[in-house]
């Protein structure tokens, strides 16, 4: 039997909902997202021995998936991805599709060793698409161009 897929010792990805903060209103959130991060999230040392306790869940270590609400609201968020990775955690990062999803966030994310980060299109249209989101009229950014320009940056080579 190949030990590295012994699904008992090890859960094979983590989600953590890094924060709640978020400048989108999307009906199918689970974080029930709101504009200002909340006091009780963890703190970035917090963060650290959560890795440390799921680091030594291992082997295989997890593999984190850092979400939200939008993980780019959170100030630490790259000292979180840092810590996890200094513990031998792969780290993927799902943010919003928001202004603080720049070139420079993705490619700070990609210097970072993040492996993967996730984004969404949701909808055929901008209506549809600005429905779900909660953003009447994309007045966060414009659908579907920010989020495929992201895509486009997010291109690991």
């Amino acid at each position: 039997m190949n030990s590295k897929f012994v699904f008992d010792r090890a859960p094979r990805r983590v989600y953590w909902e890094v924060t709640r903060a978020c400048d989108l209103v999307c009906r199918h959130c689970r974080a029930a997202a709101a504009h200002a991060r909340d006091p009780k999230e963890l703190t970035t040392v917090e963060g650290f021995r959560l890795f440390d306790q799921i680091a030594a869940a291992g082997p295989p270590t997890p593999h984190m998936v850092l979400t939200g609400g939008d993980p780019l609201k959170r100030p630490d968020v790259f000292a979180l991805i840092g810590g996890a990775r200094a513990r031998g955690l792969g780290v993927s990062v799902a943010p919003s599709a928001t202004p603080l999803l720049t070139t420079e966030a993705i490619t700070t994310l990609k210097g970072s060793g993040v492996e993967a980060i996730s984004l969404s299109l949701d909808g055929s249209t901008a209506p549809r698409h600005d429905a779900l989101r909660g953003v009447s009229g994309a007045s966060v950014v414009p659908w579907p161009e920010a989020t495929l320009r992201a895509a486009r940056v997010c291109r690991f080579r």
